[in-house]
């Protein structure tokens, strides 16, 4: 690997990972603040649904019969679903992110030396 793909890859994994998330959780702690405190679940799902409503394996289709409160609902489960899914994504992509900040150090010590 060059140091380019290398510096693109961390950029990618790491640094693009964590600005999302920073920026998500940021934006939740001031949307879903109740009598002045924050209600950690609702930012979790806010922060989970980017990363997991393309990673639901079902979605939830309401049928051309049924009524708007149902339609509705259907949806907001949907959300939920995801949002649960994600943050358990978002939270390993953070691990992952944490871990590829040592590895890129010693990806790019060892680029360039004999044998690659």
């Amino acid at each position: 690997m060059t140091r380019s793909e290398i510096l693109k890859e961390f950029f990618k994994k790491t640094v693009l990972t964590v600005l999302v998330a920073v920026l998500l959780f940021y934006w939740g702690t001031l949307l879903f603040v109740k009598d002045g405190k924050i209600d950690y679940f609702l930012v979790g799902l806010f922060c989970g649904i980017p990363f997991g409503i393309r990673r639901m394996f079902l979605w939830l289709v309401p049928s051309a019969q049924s009524s708007l409160t149902f339609t509705v609902g259907v949806i907001a489960l949907n959300f939920i679903v995801g949002g649960m899914i994600g943050f358990v994504v978002l939270a390993w992509r953070l691990v992952v992110a944490a871990w590829y900040i040592p590895l890129t150090i010693y990806r790019l010590l060892n680029t360039g030396k004999a044998g690659e």
